[in-house]
């Protein structure tokens, strides 16, 4: 049987609710079906429930709840919930791994002792997790990196990392949204639209999607709409 989940208080205004320590589908799916049953059993004065690897952010006003009736809500609403399995959609994601674009694909491969193929073999080969979304608008944080490609991120973080940008941060890969700052080693850039705030959604994943990402050609990523720089 699992272990209840920990409340922790986050200052005057939120709840941690964690589940434990590491990264894996199973704690996803708890922490999905805590989320989907505190959200169906939301209460008018809860703010926001924002879902990580292995926890759960409850923001609420404290104007209008205090953390006594707050922790009373979260200790009778979350036994109701079931473990929430992963979403049956799978999404292929189409990357371009290349130096124009992937600026840190060779040195990774030359620090990891592998040729570029190898690399993008172990990057294309699982089927990923999508944990939460976060960072920045529909930044996918993803689950499954091959051990052999975790690396630490730049000592020095880029000032600006092109949207669509895809890139490998400590023991997780994920793909840039939209253009930001960002400390990711970057090894290649897909021209899939992660974000558009004009659409519903406005995301193109969502959390416990499945994702593959699928290696193409320039040629393939012009086509598509991809952006080469000069």
């Amino acid at each position: 049987m699992d272990e209840a989940p920990h409340l922790q208080p986050m200052g005057d205004s939120a709840f941690m609710v964690r589940f434990g320590e590491s990264i894996s589908p199973e704690i996803h799916a708890r922490v999905a079906g805590a989320l989907r049953t505190l959200d169906s059993a939301r209460e008018p004065w809860v703010v926001d429930l924002v879902p990580g690897y292995a926890s759960l952010m409850v923001l609420y006003d404290a104007l209008r709840a205090s953390p006594e009736e707050v922790r009373r809500w979260l200790e009778e609403t979350l036994p109701r919930a079931w473990p929430e399995p992963p979403s049956r959609r799978a999404i292929e994601v189409p990357v371009w791994y290349h130096p124009a674009v992937g600026p840190d694909l060779e040195p990774l491969a030359r620090e990891k002792e592998l040729t570029v193929e190898e690399l993008v073999t172990l990057h294309t080969a699982p089927e990923y997790l999508v944990y939460m979304l976060g960072f920045r608008p529909g930044f996918p944080f993803l689950g499954g990196l091959d051990p052999r490609l975790f690396s630490a991120r730049l000592p020095s973080p880029r000032v600006a990392v092109p949207a669509g940008s895809v890139g490998i941060g400590g023991q997780q890969t994920g793909i840039y949204p939209v253009r930001s700052p960002g400390g990711w080693r970057l090894i290649g850039r897909t021209p899939l639209r992660l974000f558009s705030p004009e659409a519903d959604p406005p995301f193109a994943v969502g959390l416990g999607d499945r994702l593959r990402f699928v290696p193409i050609s320039e040629e393939r990523y012009r086509a598509l709409g991809g952006e080469v720089p000069a």
